[in-house]
């Protein structure tokens, strides 16, 4: 997926606003106050271990894949520990892909930062780490809830212009709404979840 039509963009659009509406009120709460909750969790952590919290968010996301919210964190607090402590990465086990352990303990040794050629993992870090307006994290549940049935969880690549192109949607359904951009990503992310859960069961 490489880049939008026009009317493709306003699908989008549509979509958001549909799986927004489908949203409970629970999952409307939930998602409002969940990157402010992550926000505060980084916090935790970074004055736990002496890092900046750019750094954790970074550490955070880089642990991200295929792994729980609140395991996340608690790997994130794991690695940020055994760095402090000079423990290898190999004598500490987390709940994702070696490879990944190791991007943890490299950006805490400097020696490498998520940036925006990871398109999803870099607004997620900014979104975690300064709450920002500007950017939006789009997932395969966000992406499944702009396309509906017309994506595939296997087949679920995005080019930079369409990423831009699906964030800038976001955030206008978003303004419409009267939320912040990452609040409706939450909030769209949860109730895609919910929907899928049933349709496909």
């Amino acid at each position: 997926m490489k880049q939008l039509d026009e009317a493709t963009v306003k699908q989008v659009k549509k979509n958001i606003k549909l799986f927004f509406n489908l949203a409970t009120d629970e999952h409307i709460n939930e998602g409002v106050a969940w990157y402010t909750k992550a926000f505060i969790e980084a916090k935790k952590i970074s004055r736990r271990h002496g890092y900046d919290t750019y750094k954790v968010a970074q550490v955070i996301a880089a642990l991200s894949p295929r792994n729980r919210w609140e395991q996340n964190l608690k790997d994130a607090d794991k690695v940020c520990e055994a760095h402090k402590e000079s423990i290898h990465p190999t004598d500490i086990k987390v709940c994702t892909f070696h490879s990944n352990k190791f991007k943890a303990f490299n950006i805490l040794n400097n020696n490498v930062d998520i940036t925006e050629k990871s398109l999803k993992t870099y607004n997620f870090v900014q979104n975690i780490a300064y709450l920002s307006r500007d950017h939006v994290t789009v997932d395969i549940w966000h992406l499944r809830a702009c396309f509906k049935d017309k994506i595939k969880i296997d087949n679920a690549s995005v080019g930079k212009i369409a990423y831009g192109q699906i964030k800038d949607a976001t955030l206008e359904v978003a303004q419409e709404i009267g939320i912040k951009g990452f609040e409706l990503q939450a909030i769209v992310w949860l109730s895609a979840q919910s929907y899928f859960s049933k349709t496909t069961n």
